[in-house]
């Protein structure tokens, strides 16, 4: 692995060059003059995009420019990242050597072997194009370049940096509460949401649901909206916390005895969640009275909310609550 230590910050390093070109003739050996200990290369690296989400492609381009007066013989051009080990969190999908060249996966990270050599003054440019593990923890690389070559080392030299995000799996429970009063009653809801990814949530909103006809009260993480409706926000949420959201259902003396419905759904959340199983949950209230009512059971399917203008109120000491007319 690349260690921060080792990386020059320099798009441009400076290294000792020890390697003596030696050409034999029928006279014996004749040494040629080895390139100056002051020999430069160029090395500079791009990457598209700069954030990725776990499980998507990222292209990294590495460019390399002799600057020096002489060829650079057998170059290899690698990438890898601080602080963690690019391969064990990428993997190579496509890469771009030029002709003649090939590429390979290293212990570390990635290389390109060029199939000619680097003349003075010349460039090349190798892109690697690697797909993020959908495992990968959030977190942010510095990608790293290196040219390796039989008679030339540039050591590693720092790139940009690359934004990794986890993704984050929202699990959602809607549990309700009653409130009971004297002639009437508040039905008390708590959205809790749960992150059960390796990634930070970002940001989530959920939409709840009452049965038709029922009014919805908002709260500071709950909006109410039209047609028994509300929309509940949610913020940051790191891996394994949980947040909770709440909103309320006023139920009167005309509501008694009916089965109502509430539910709750994801509707937006960044970045993705993986898993749509757990994205939504039910409960049933059922009233008995204003000062009576239970949430969490099935509730029974045959009686249904219907409109005020068939429902009436007896208002008789003897006959305390509502009785429905039912067209009989």
């Amino acid at each position: 692995m690349i260690s921060r230590a080792m990386i020059s910050s320099s798009p441009v390093r400076r290294v000792g060059v020890t390697a003596l070109l030696v050409a034999l003739g029928a006279t014996g050996a004749v040494a040629l003059a080895a390139p100056a200990s002051a020999d430069t290369v160029g090395v500079s690296l791009t990457v598209s995009p700069t954030t990725v989400t776990v499980g998507d492609s990222v292209t990294v381009t590495e460019t390399i420019t002799n600057t020096n007066g002489f060829t650079i013989l057998q170059p290899k051009v690698q990438l890898h990242s601080t602080p963690d080990n690019l391969a064990a969190i990428t993997t190579l999908s496509s890469c771009d050597p030029g002709p003649g060249g090939t590429c390979a996966t290293l212990a570390d990270g990635y290389q390109a072997t060029l199939g000619a050599a680097i003349g003075g003054g010349a460039s090349v440019t190798v892109s690697f194009t690697l797909a993020v593990d959908p495992t990968a923890a959030s977190a942010v690389e510095t990608l790293v370049g290196q040219l390796a070559a039989t008679n030339f080392n540039s050591g590693p030299v720092a790139g940009p940096t690359l934004t990794i995000n986890a993704l984050a799996d929202l699990g959602v429970t809607l549990t309700g509460k009653p409130n009971p009063g004297l002639l009437s009653m508040t039905l008390d809801f708590t959205v809790k949401v749960t992150n059960s990814g390796q990634g930070t949530l970002q940001h989530a909103t959920y939409t709840a649901t009452a049965t038709s006809g029922l009014d919805v009260r908002g709260s500071g993480t709950c909006t109410a909206g039209h047609n028994s409706t509300a929309t509940c926000a949610f913020g940051t949420l790191a891996a394994g916390a949980s947040a909770n959201a709440t909103f309320a259902v006023p139920i009167g003396l005309l509501d008694i005895g009916i089965p109502f419905q509430f539910g709750v759904t994801r509707t937006t959340s960044s970045p993705t969640d993986p898993n749509a199983a757990n994205d939504s949950s039910t409960t049933t209230c059922t009233v008995v009275s204003v000062l009576l009512a239970s949430c969490g059971g099935q509730g029974s399917q045959s009686l249904k909310h219907l409109p005020v203008s068939t429902r009436i109120t007896a208002h008789s000491k003897n006959v305390p609550d509502v009785v429905q007319r039912h067209g009989r």
